[in-house]
């Protein structure tokens, strides 16, 4: 039996993370990915020979538009062990709409739509599409985000920061 694997069924948060890992194999032959369960169950390094960038997965079960992502202080004090860890590395926050898509933000973006005061516990963002469109982000206060966010933006967005020395 695999450490942290309890049963040999496929769980929704196992089978969302595995089609947000499939589509960014498909955009490059040559990463690694490291689970890092030690600092949180849902972050990962993403490496390429060049660079490393770190993911922290979010999802939502609903079926449709919109959606509510709510940061816990699990994932606060994760992102601190892992700034202390890794100081150099950027981290994205991927937001996976149930089985619509992938909105992915980087933490710097992030940062403008929710209060840094407040720390990262307890703040919520909403993500909305309309059919054919493009993800909207709103943060606390419903502070939007500076632009929209492409359907297709995962996983370029990650690819382009793993190409950047």
């Amino acid at each position: 039996m695999i450490v942290g694997i309890s049963s040999m069924s496929i769980n929704d948060l196992e089978f969302l993370h595995g089609a947000a890992f499939l589509r960014l194999l498909k955009g490059t032959p040559h990463i690694s990915i490291s689970y890092l369960s030690s600092i949180h169950p849902s972050l990962y390094l993403v490496k390429n020979t060049n660079q490393e960038s770190a993911v922290l997965f979010k999802v939502s079960r609903k079926p449709t538009s919109s959606w509510s992502f709510s940061f816990s202080s699990q994932e606060e004090i994760a992102l601190t062990i892992f700034h202390q860890t890794y100081p150099d590395v950027k981290v994205f926050i991927v937001l996976i709409c149930h089985r619509d898509g992938i909105c992915c933000l980087s933490e710097e973006q992030l940062w403008t739509i929710i209060n840094p005061s407040e720390g990262l516990a307890k703040q919520r963002i909403s993500v909305k599409r309309e059919i054919r469109g493009s993800y909207y982000v709103k943060g606390t206060g419903r502070v939007p985000l500076e632009r929209t966010i492409p359907q297709n933006n995962w996983p370029h967005v990650i690819l382009s920061a793993l190409n950047n020395l």
